[in-house]
């Protein structure tokens, strides 16, 4: 007895139609009790014989039947059989297959804490520069003088790519290089920029697959003076593609 479609829809679908289908599954948000056997129903893979099992564990699974259809849990159908990425989100209930391709804006705390001298913000003030009106981001509250300017942001290991766009005002004395790290201030570079005093680089990516915290470093030593603003502009998470251009990371 399965009891709640939310489980069922997540752990099982029928085979034959998933095979080189990329598609997204949300759960119904009612329950429903169902009855279901264990099929017998030989399973051929390439023309070999299968049998599906946990990629994780290595358990095997067998079919069940039920009303008139055969079952298969999807996880195994779809990573193992048909080499695509599976992922369930338990807060929406939703079945990710072929990856996801979401996009969330890093505006709130749930994604960002504080290192050091910086602050997360959607005041459009604070965020401007001369090139560009971002929405979101973080930055500075107070003049950065000899001191880090750093934050952890936060994955959850949900997202493979970071996206988002540096300024520099023109009060620094000297180029700035900015680490985007792995899991905090010790960890392997992932991506290393250099700013010079008044510039935008937009549309910095890096791959963050599988990680749940990410770490952006910065020195500011004697010889950058004072540094009157630094943005980290619209930052997101995603997954899948984006334009070059991206309409949430100018």
């Amino acid at each position: 007895m399965l009891k709640n479609v939310r489980g069922f829809v997540a752990g099982f679908m029928v085979a034959i139609f998933l095979m080189g289908t990329v598609l997204t599954v949300a759960a119904e948000s009612y329950d429903v009790s169902i009855t279901a056997a264990i099929s017998n129903v030989k399973l051929k893979l390439n023309g070999k014989d299968w049998t599906p099992k946990d990629p994780a564990t290595g358990e095997y699974y067998k079919p069940i039947s039920y009303n008139g259809r055969t079952y298969l849990p999807l996880r195994a159908v779809v990573e193992e059989a048909a080499k695509m990425p599976v992922d369930f989100d338990s807060t929406t209930q939703t079945v990710w297959i072929g990856g996801r391709s979401d996009v969330v804006q890093i505006s709130e705390s749930a994604y960002y804490k504080d290192y050091y001298g910086t602050i997360i913000t959607t005041d459009l003030a604070k965020l401007a520069t001369p090139s560009n009106n971002y929405q979101w981001g973080i930055t500075n509250d107070k003049d950065l003088d000899m001191q880090y300017f750093s934050c952890y942001l936060m994955p959850n290991g949900n997202y493979k790519h970071f996206r988002t766009s540096f300024f520099m005002d023109n009060s620094a004395k000297d180029n700035l290089t900015i680490n985007i790290r792995k899991n905090d201030r010790n960890g392997e570079v992932l991506k290393s920029i250099t700013i010079k005093p008044g510039e935008t680089l937009a549309n910095i990516d890096v791959d963050t697959g599988g990680l749940t915290t990410i770490f952006i470093d910065s020195n500011i030593a004697i010889n950058h003076g004072v540094i009157k603003k630094l943005v980290i502009g619209e930052p997101i998470f995603y997954n899948g593609t984006l334009p070059v251009e991206s309409p949430v990371a100018r």
